[in-house]
């Protein structure tokens, strides 16, 4: 029995950033990870090699577009290239990783992590005891209950990542984040691409204006898009895998996509020998400050209610290391948490939508404005979208900013330590913006709020 300061479970963003953070701390961290790679889902089956994914996509979107330019070529691409350029993309930031963890003399034990004890943990043979615990064991994918992924007519994102070979067809289940840049990457490489929402809107977190553009957006590119349509039951046929939706329609396809959402992967460790509760969905409850019902014992990351998203759980890494190590973190505000959607156009967003603040019973006042009128964007040829902004009556603070458009995710940003700081639309305003950028676009937004609008 070997007794650690502080053990984390799992080396995904949370458990990999909270290891650093410890170390720097002197916390002495020692990581279990039960994969033979660090980074977690995100790094090795997610973000990482889908933005690389896209980033191909968008390079021959750009190829086959360059006429408008006065640049002609006849674009080809190879699949196999481009699954193999994000595999390398994996391998570099996994690299990146080692290497922070040489850097800070973090210890890595391979293989799975189980409780058996409040604060013992089980790695096949061995046994650990920690006077601190932070678990970091990420999520899996989650199953419709109806139609179970087989990584063969049924997939899900992981066996959409790296296929080998393109399908001809394919039925995306879900227009969330995952779903819809899935749908953009299929189309572009000219797969017939079908995206089937049960809600009425894709991206349904996202500001209904967002929703609606980017559906629109999609139907121009040609994917066939059903909101508001339920998925009956899929069944393999000689022809393929038909998918029998609501309301008498179907469609035949070669592959389908399940991309209905992550669960908590909590089943496994054994969370009940150490006393610690789940919910009924199976996440663990915790305090502000990520501590669960045993002291000591902490729990971050998709295994807590809060936002499926790697930023996310890398500031609780921080959060849990610094708590753990003395200090008086503060506790995260999740209304400031910003999301992205990373397909084409991007989509970014932080703060209140519309509905949030009708809903809450919020006074706002709303500005937009389109890439359409802003110059950069007219000059670069990506003038799809806009952006949106919320401001409280009276006081202007700012409450929500939303965008859709061509760099959307980095232009999200500005808008951040805005939020955080109780900004009003007077202090972004006054802020000079580059010119000719995208992000003048986000200024215009700000001025339309105030009824002081100049280029719409």
């Amino acid at each position: 029995m070997e007794h650690l300061k502080l053990l984390i479970i799992g080396a995904g963003p949370g458990g990999y950033v909270a290891a650093i953070r410890a170390a720097q701390l002197g916390l002495a961290p020692v990581v279990i990870e039960k994969t033979g790679t660090l980074g977690g889902t995100c790094l090795n089956w997610g973000c990482i090699p889908a933005k690389a994914l896209i980033r191909a996509a968008e390079a021959f979107e750009d190829a086959q577009d360059a006429c408008r330019f006065g640049v002609h070529a006849e674009p080809t691409f190879n699949w196999s290239e481009v699954v193999a350029h994000a595999k390398g993309a994996v391998a570099k930031n996994n690299k990146g990783i080692e290497f922070l963890f040489k850097k800070h003399n973090i210890r890595v034990i391979r293989g799975a992590a189980r409780f058996t004890g409040p604060k013992e943990v089980a790695v096949g043979d061995d046994r650990y005891t920690a006077d601190h615990i932070i678990i970091a064991a990420g999520s899996a994918v989650k199953d419709l209950p109806h139609i179970k992924v087989d990584g063969d007519g049924v997939w899900s994102s992981d066996h959409a990542l790296f296929c080998e070979k393109l399908p001809k067809s394919i039925a995306i289940i879900g227009a969330g984040a995952i779903g819809v840049e899935f749908a953009y990457i299929f189309s572009v490489f000219g797969v017939e691409t079908h995206l089937i929402e049960a809600l009425d809107r894709f991206v349904p977190l996202e500001d209904g204006e967002v929703s609606k553009d980017l559906y629109k957006e999609f139907r121009k590119r040609k994917i066939k898009c059903y909101p508001g349509t339920c998925v009956e039951k899929a069944e393999k046929t000689a022809d393929g895998m038909l998918v029998t939706l609501a309301g008498g329609k179907s469609v035949t396809v070669e592959k389908i996509l399940s991309a209905v959402g992550r669960r908590p992967d909590s089943g496994a460790l054994g969370l009940g020998a150490a006393g610690i509760p789940t919910d009924p969905r199976g996440f663990i409850p915790v305090n502000e400050h990520y501590e669960t019902a045993v002291p000591g014992v902490y729990a971050i990351g998709d295994l807590i209610a809060t936002p499926m998203l790697a930023h996310t759980a890398e500031h609780e890494g921080s959060h849990a290391a610094e708590h753990i190590a003395g200090l008086h973190p503060h506790p995260i505000d999740y209304r400031q948490n910003p999301g992205c959607t990373f397909c084409e156009p991007s989509i970014a967003s932080v703060g209140l939508t519309e509905e949030k603040a009708k809903e809450l019973g919020v006074a706002y006042a709303v500005g937009r404005f389109p890439f359409s009128a802003n110059g950069k964007a007219v000059a670069s040829g990506t003038t799809a979208g806009f952006v949106k902004v919320l401001i409280a009556e009276g006081t202007h603070e700012l409450l929500g900013a939303h965008i859709i458009g061509h760099g959307a995710t980095d232009l999200i940003s500005e808008f951040l330590p805005a939020l955080r700081l109780k900004a009003k639309a007077e202090d972004i305003v006054e802020a000079i913006h580059p010119h000719p950028t995208l992000c003048e676009a986000s200024l215009e937004a700000v001025l339309d709020a105030l009824g002081r609008v100049i280029h719409k």
